[in-house]
């Protein structure tokens, strides 16, 4: 059983309700602070004035997209928390979708509506099953290969990327 008790989440969505919704599952799964922000810029304010562990973050905000936030978050120079754990909410399950969003940087993605128990197996993943980070010219962020096949010799092993 994983204890809570000690997570700050931050979550980001610019429809109050859904927040209100993450506040409730996630104070039911015992989190002692849940943060919330309607937009990036309030997000990006939070992390840098906040202890942090994870973010969730909602796809579509009428700022910016999700994808530009964690991008932001991943390899700004001035980012706050290039490392935090990121989980996206998203109605949107096309795979170009989904492909944009981990290219981005997420660490795990829900589909909307989301359920408590995909919740609780996203939260579990990021904080006992976190992939090692992978640095490239062109990437920053948790490995985004599920499966380590250490057999593998291609031109895309990355053995000297990642963190």
């Amino acid at each position: 059983m994983t204890s809570f008790n000690s997570v700050n989440i931050l979550v980001v969505d610019d429809h109050q309700n859904m927040r209100q919704i993450w506040q409730t599952i996630l104070k039911g799964f015992g989190v002692s602070k849940v943060l919330q922000a309607s937009d990036a810029a309030s997000a990006l304010e939070v992390l840098r004035d906040y202890s942090v562990d994870i973010a969730v973050v909602d796809v579509v905000m009428p700022d910016i997209l999700g994808t530009e936030l964690i991008t932001m978050i991943r390899r700004a120079d001035d980012s706050p928390n290039k490392m935090i754990p990121i989980i996206v909410c998203t109605a949107d399950t096309r795979r170009s979708c989904i492909y944009q969003l981990i290219n981005a940087g997420a660490d795990e993605i829900l589909t909307k509506p989301v359920r408590p128990d995909a919740i609780w197996q996203r939260l579990i993943s990021v904080i006992n099953h976190r992939r090692q980070f992978v640095k490239t010219p062109t990437y920053f962020g948790p490995d985004r290969r599920r499966v380590d096949d250490p057999s593998y010799k291609g031109r895309d092993r990355r053995e000297s990327a990642l963190i």
